[in-house]
């Protein structure tokens, strides 16, 4: 039921936070070369005109997307064509997945060399956040490279997109390299005047995936986790 919940909600905030234009981290530590013959999968994805520049110069991109109202709109958006096939909606080496990530499996997605988050792990509240953990062990192997940003504000919301200081995301990657590459702060993000925040950084880095967690510290984090949200 929680699941239901959150992506009801999700769903509804999928238009405050989508932006116009590809995420300057991305041009940034992207690049193209940088994307050369590789898998990049984006969890969440939206709607993103990320994926339209990760499909330009990657050899495969892979995202999933609950909302199928969401993914026709991409495609309408970006005038792509595609073709469905089952759970698919497959533009050239863009493939999106129109199912719950929860359920998405190593085989259905394949080997994955990049995964892209910018607006996962922050729209998760706590609890289905030690869940999308364990579903990114599941789907990643030792070496996957990881591009993750994140929010950090304060008065915290309720509500997504949430604020993740960089203390906890070396919490919730225990066994990533992790190189914090950017932090400034944003005193013009449409959150600020939308909620009279005292201050908003966005957080971007870059990691890779040394080896397997293993079951004994993915279940301490859950319990850490279920405490600290009660």
């Amino acid at each position: 039921m929680e699941k239901q919940v959150w992506a009801a909600s999700r769903e509804a905030s999928n238009a405050r936070f989508h932006r116009q234009d590809v995420h300057p981290y991305v041009l940034k530590h992207l690049t193209p070369f940088a994307l050369m013959e590789k898998t990049v999968f984006v969890p969440l994805c939206g709607r993103s005109l990320d994926l339209v520049y990760f499909s330009q110069f990657a050899d495969r991109v892979v995202g999933v997307e609950q909302a199928e109202r969401v993914i026709l709109q991409f495609f309408a958006d970006n005038q792509l064509a595609y073709e469905k096939v089952g759970e698919r909606y497959i533009s050239n080496n863009l493939t999106i997945f129109c199912k719950d990530l929860f359920a998405l499996t190593p085989e259905e997605v394949g080997e994955i060399d990049l995964v892209y988050d910018r607006a996962s792990l922050v729209a998760l509240p706590l609890p289905l956040r030690v869940g999308y953990l364990q579903k990114m062990e599941e789907l990643t192997s030792p070496g996957t490279q990881y591009f993750l940003t994140t929010l950090e504000y304060a008065p915290e919301m309720d509500s997504a997109p949430y604020s993740i200081a960089p203390d906890e995301v070396y919490g919730y990657f225990p066994n990533y390299l992790i190189e914090h590459v950017e932090s400034p702060e944003v005193p013009h993000h449409r959150l600020v005047r939308k909620l009279g925040l005292h201050y908003l950084k966005e957080h971007g880095f870059s990691m890779r995936k040394l080896h397997e967690a293993t079951f004994a510290s993915l279940v301490e984090l859950s319990h850490r986790s279920f405490y600290e949200f009660s």
